[in-house]
């Protein structure tokens, strides 16, 4: 049975404009009204005719601003293919996409201000979690998508994976590899990525350590600086499984062949060096998190409130993790 906006106000006993607001989530409604509005939708099966909105919507376009690390980060290349091909789906977005290398605040605050001034009506960004970088996204007035890796700001939604499952799955791995336990070397990009610090945290939470040590390291996603990182800490310390969190997996697993080593290693995503470290059997495991679909969900979320004025049912949405063993995979739900 359809129903119309009229009948659902008559119905709640308010007026049209009321139960408009409540379908577009646009405020001014107290709390005990817009349930009963909600609860006569929802009984109805309410549908709000989106065909007609975007008629009278089509003709306005809109610049959709993307702050993201994928200069010399591999992984982040999935991210984009997915956010170009979603966009393409929609010919009122505009993208306007600034690329950054590493984790550095000052760039990071750079490309915010420079954004923000091409006159942008929605943001998409991997952010750093700094207080800087916090207070700058704080106060811009436009919708932010916090996109692979989450801050505590005032955003629209989060798309990406559960990164503190990911460290546990990759702890659960090392716990077979290292029965008695032993020393483990975990390398990540930046201890100011929330997800990198979840995935340290995931993995201590599991791995039986005993007599052995977890130590952890940065390489900046980059593998010139993994490459050396590697180098060093093997001749240093005494390491029995490396544990990549991040990118610059090429680089390390580089500086493990060169020096010969048959340390264990457990790496992450589905980049070059990933795969080609199952397949040679240099890599124990690799755990990954569909960076395809984070790229393609942060602009469907965007697309929806521009256009629709429409919040995602869930401020969190998370990818799920696939664990990919040499020659099998499977899907760990969530």
């Amino acid at each position: 049975m359809s129903i119309t906006i009229k009948k659902i106000a008559e119905l709640a006993n308010v007026s049209r404009g009321t139960v408009d607001r409540v379908i577009h989530n646009r405020g001014g409604v107290n709390e005990e009204t817009s349930e009963r509005v909600k609860a006569i939708m929802k009984k109805y099966n309410y549908k709000s005719n989106r065909i007609a909105q975007a008629l009278v919507t089509s003709k306005k376009r809109y610049s959709v601003g993307v702050i993201i690390n994928s200069i010399g980060n591999e992984f982040f290349d999935s991210i984009l293919e997915g956010l170009v091909y979603e966009k393409q789906k929609y010919n009122n977005i505009d993208l306007i996409i600034k690329e950054l290398k590493g984790y550095d605040e000052n760039d990071q605050l750079k490309a915010i201000e420079e954004i923000v001034n091409e006159d942008i009506q929605a943001l998409i960004i991997t952010p750093i979690n700094t207080e800087n970088i916090i207070n700058a996204l704080n106060k811009l007035d436009i919708p932010v998508v916090t996109m692979n890796n989450d801050i505590e700001v005032d955003k629209l939604a989060f798309v990406g994976c559960d990164y503190y499952n990911s460290g546990q799955l990759s702890g659960d791995i090392a716990n077979i590899a290292l029965p008695n336990g032993g020393n483990v070397a975990i390398v990540v990009g930046s201890f100011n990525l929330r997800g990198h610090v979840e995935r340290i945290n995931g993995f201590k939470e599991v791995f039986k350590a005993q007599n052995g040590k977890i130590k952890t390291f940065e390489n900046q996603d980059d593998d010139n600086i993994s490459y050396d990182l590697v180098k060093e800490i093997v001749k240093n310390k005494k390491i029995d499984l490396f544990y990549f969190a991040a990118a610059g997996i090429a680089g390390g697993l580089k500086a493990l062949e060169e020096l010969k080593s048959n340390i264990p290693v457990i790496t992450v995503d589905e980049t070059k060096a990933a795969r080609e470290g199952l397949l040679n059997g240099r890599t124990l495991a690799t755990i990954t998190q569909q960076p395809y679909k984070q790229g393609s969900r942060a602009i469907q979320i965007i697309q929806n409130y521009l256009v629709y004025n429409t919040k995602p049912e869930n401020k969190e949405n998370i990818t799920g993790n696939k664990i990919q063993l040499r020659h099998m995979r499977f899907v760990v739900d969530k």
